[in-house]
């Protein structure tokens, strides 16, 4: 129960944090709290990261190849599906396991996070793992989970949707949208609002989020509050117009880190190009595959976040740039030093806690 970094920190990162236009875009930037060298990696990250450049000497380039082959799949798997938290949380949370029964009589697992002491009509956060479709689960963002519950007392939802390959587009899709419909009937099981629910989603998982809150748009459920987009993945179809144009030399790197960034940025900045094989369909450029196509002004309140040497940042951000164009209340965050997926890493970073502290405070806001 013990975190692997001093409170201070956290403060640190309030602190020192500031709102920047980038693009036309009012990005809320949040600094490395003990490094002040531009374009650095978060020192935490980098004592990881350096271990990994080590070992990729050693590592046939063979054994590196990301394809939709059996094999490439299950080693990605093994990768992803590890679970690299810390826990941290201190109070008691009830963790049950559901069953949601799918337009196809699939028998779904949807896992639920609340207090011990539960008040009345909270709201309810849906939440949608990542892993590039292919892998992932509840179980990697649990502790981020417990560490929402135990800072506002909100009811959460974590789903275990189908995985491609084995099942494709739109399998994993309509599971996710089936289960928001599930939490939204089910919602007084845990004493939640059925009419005050938020959708999160981090890399697949916010692709995952924007199909259900843009399914429910089209359905007319008006029960979703706002959405959180993590490092989504929203651009898969590779649209490049005045918003994005993928350059990567755009990020800002620090020489002395660079063989690091750019290893995570060459690891996974092409995965990209697997995807409609994993998905098993043509139609990558769907609104539903690739919600960057087409942004509805309708949507409701969104919060967007990304790490500043994430292979998604120019997307994500060009993302966010469209959705305060068509009018979306937007709330957008950018860390310092960081890559892909921190909210896998509650306990290890300060930054995971912080980005936890943004959430709750967007969804006590909107709700």
């Amino acid at each position: 129960m013990v975190k692997k970094y001093d409170d201070s920190l956290i403060s640190v990162i309030k602190e020192k944090e500031y709102h920047k236009n980038i693009n036309d875009v009012d990005v809320l930037v949040k600094p490395i709290p003990d490094c002040n060298i531009p374009g650095a990696m978060d020192p935490r990250l980098y004592a990881s990261a350096k271990k990994t450049v080590f070992m990729m000497k050693f590592i046939p380039k063979r054994l590196l190849k990301m394809d939709a082959s059996p094999k490439s799949i299950a080693r990605l798997r093994k990768m992803f599906n590890s679970v690299d938290s810390t826990p941290m949380v201190e109070e008691d949370i009830v963790v049950e396991n559901h069953i949601c029964l799918t337009r196809d009589s699939f028998q779904m697992p949807i896992i639920s996070y609340t207090p011990k002491v539960r008040n009345k009509n909270v709201p309810i956060l849906y939440y949608i793992h990542g892993g590039g479709f292919f892998a992932g689960h509840h179980g990697v963002v649990e502790e981020a989970m417990k560490l929402l519950v135990e800072k506002t007392g909100i009811a959460i939802f974590s789903v275990d949707y189908r995985l491609a390959p084995e099942n494709p587009y739109p399998t994993g899709h309509e599971d996710c949208y089936d289960g928001l419909k599930w939490v939204h009937e089910n919602a007084r099981h845990v004493d939640g609002d059925s009419e005050s629910i938020f959708i999160a989603g981090d890399s697949a998982g916010g692709n995952l989020t924007q199909y259900c809150t843009n399914k429910a748009l089209e359905d007319g459920l008006s029960y979703v509050k706002g959405q959180m987009l993590l490092y989504p993945t929203v651009n898969m179809g590779g649209i490049s117009d005045e918003y994005v144009d993928f350059d990567i030399n755009k990020i800002e790197i620090y020489d002395k880190h660079a063989k690091a960034i750019n290893l995570s940025l060459g690891m996974f900045g092409n995965s990209s190009s697997m995807l409609q094989d994993l998905l098993g369909t043509d139609n990558i450029l769907s609104k539903y595959l690739t919600p960057y196509s087409d942004v509805s002004p309708n949507l409701p309140p969104t919060y967007v976040t990304v790490g500043e040497h994430d292979f998604l940042a120019i997307e994500t951000l060009a993302y966010a740039r469209k959705l305060v164009k068509a009018g979306v209340d937007t709330t957008t965050v950018l860390y310092k030093g960081l890559g892909h997926a921190y909210i896998d890493h509650v306990g290890n970073y300060p930054q995971s806690e912080d980005c936890i502290d943004e959430m709750a405070r967007f969804i006590l806001k909107y709700s």
